[in-house]
């Protein structure tokens, strides 16, 4: 995680912590007997417990001690649902401090603390996401990534009613900020993963866009049409009906009959036979056919 996110040393346990628990000890009563005294302890109550581990997991981090600092605030967690400790463990967790790195179990603490009130958790949360989903991304396929959000989404969200939903939700955020930074190469990648994988219309979408600009990607009209023509079928026609219907009143308008049918019988091969720009789709090369 970025330093503008978790300072180092400090986190937000800070204001959590009301005080250290005590223990009352009993007395040593000796009964004129040449043996060792007995020494009871009251127990202290959960809540008690609870806000002596804070103040250890606290000093513990000011002092560096990232490992103790996880196992004070772990036990919090065995013993109830707490919104600091959750909080804690995600920083610890994204930032690899007293334990490996990791993302996606960061995400999972910081959407618990979420749950729990925290707001800045569940920014955190997301950026988790992100962190995620960008490591070796030129490495990945847009089916691997479509796999890992996946395990993200199990793991970090299991109370979601639609996991798939929630999938393509998480890639079309990844790749809506990539392109708002103008990485259109990274962000046709995660919009391609959620399009031919999850079936987004909003990523088919906006996969065509980037085909017809060429941005990110190689200027591909035949492309962006099979894309287009997906999202209009995908929840999506108010984005692209109207694009996907002027390129084709385009075509017809400026090709001889005899080009424009080949045209059309060459993106049904393309969908028969599957490129890297259009996957396999007999039902798709079915309609091109039809037009061709």
């Amino acid at each position: 995680m970025g330093q503008a996110d978790m300072q180092e040393g400090r986190t937000d346990a800070d204001v959590h912590v009301k005080g250290e628990s005590h223990h009352e000890h009993e007395a040593h009563h000796h009964h004129g007997h040449d043996h060792a005294s007995h020494h009871h302890e009251e127990p202290i109550s959960q809540e008690e417990a609870v806000q002596s581990l804070l103040t250890l997991g606290q000093v513990a981090t000011d002092a560096g001690d990232f490992e103790s600092a996880v196992e004070a605030f772990a036990s919090i967690l065995k013993l109830e649902p707490n919104e600091a400790a959750f909080y804690n463990l995600g920083s610890f967790h994204a930032r690899g401090l007293g334990v490996r790195q990791d993302f996606v179990e960061a995400a999972r603490l910081f959407h618990q603390a979420e749950l729990l009130g925290n707001e800045r958790a569940g920014k955190l949360c997301a950026k988790c996401m992100f962190d995620y989903l960008l490591e070796g991304l030129d490495q990945r396929r847009p089916a691997d990534l479509y796999a890992e959000m996946a395990v993200f989404v199990t793991r970090v969200y299991p109370e979601a009613s639609d996991q798939h939903k929630e999938v393509n939700s998480g890639l079309f955020a990844v790749a809506s900020t990539l392109a708002n930074r103008g990485s259109y190469a990274e962000a046709a990648k995660v919009f391609r993963a959620a399009a031919e994988f999850g079936n987004d219309g909003r990523a088919q979408y906006y996969l065509a866009v980037l085909y017809n600009s060429g941005v990110g990607l190689q200027e591909n009209d035949l492309a962006a049409l099979y894309w287009l023509d997906c999202a209009v079928g995908n929840g999506a026609a108010e984005l692209a009906l109207e694009d996907r219907d002027g390129m084709l009143a385009a075509y017809r308008q400026s090709l001889p009959s005899n080009e424009f049918q080949e045209m059309m019988a060459a993106l049904a091969d393309w969908c028969e036979n599957g490129t890297p720009d259009v996957p396999v789709n007999p039902e798709k090369a079915a309609r091109w056919r039809e037009l061709a």
